[in-house]
């Protein structure tokens, strides 16, 4: 990777934000069609505290503005359209501004980030750094390390970048079978 433009070649991911999960899910299923959403209510990462050393344990966090996030709560709604995956989240508590600044009350869902996948968060945590940015929320849940540019001045939202472990690509996949099954 040299630049920002090679962070976005595998994408993965519409991101949406709710002020409510419910009613953003059943629009998703039963407006635009796609199958059950998953949902996941409360959903933490606050807490916990990035590595410092190279052989410290892994351990599951979230740094936003570049302060780690002593609390940091959200419901997600997942459902994939082929191998798209349509991600819905409610802010909930804590440090979680990012989500719940950009909703539009009252209405199902509102586009907040783009999501990409990448094999090595460290180079892509590099290409950020020379291109001058940085992450205004990155973190490790234990199954993804990702953080968010923030591109929305000049492209109207936030850009996600994720790197996914065996386990987390493979609910992914799973994600995508059941969006196909009986669509053949």
């Amino acid at each position: 990777m040299r630049s920002l433009s090679d962070l976005f070649r595998n994408f993965m991911q519409l991101g949406y934000v709710t002020d409510d999960i419910d009613a953003a899910a059943s629009f998703l299923e039963s407006k635009v069609g796609t199958v059950e959403c998953v949902r996941h209510f409360k959903s933490s990462l606050g807490g916990g505290r990035p590595r410092t050393g190279a052989g410290d344990p892994r351990t599951t966090f979230v740094v936003v503005d570049g302060e780690p996030a002593d609390e940091w709560v959200i419901d997600v709604a997942l459902v994939n359209a082929g191998p798209t995956n349509l991600e819905i989240i409610r802010p909930v508590g804590g440090m979680v501004d990012l989500y719940r600044d950009a909703i539009r009350p009252g209405e199902p869902a509102t586009l907040h980030h783009l999501g990409f996948r990448v094999d090595d968060f460290d180079e892509a945590s590099a290409i950020v750094a020379a291109s001058g940015r940085t992450w205004k929320q990155f973190g490790d849940s234990g199954a993804i390390r990702f953080g968010y540019l923030d591109m929305t001045a000049e492209l109207g939202h936030f850009v996600e970048i994720m790197e996914l472990d065996e386990a987390a690509a493979q609910g992914f996949a799973q994600l995508e079978a059941a969006s196909n099954a009986g669509r053949d």
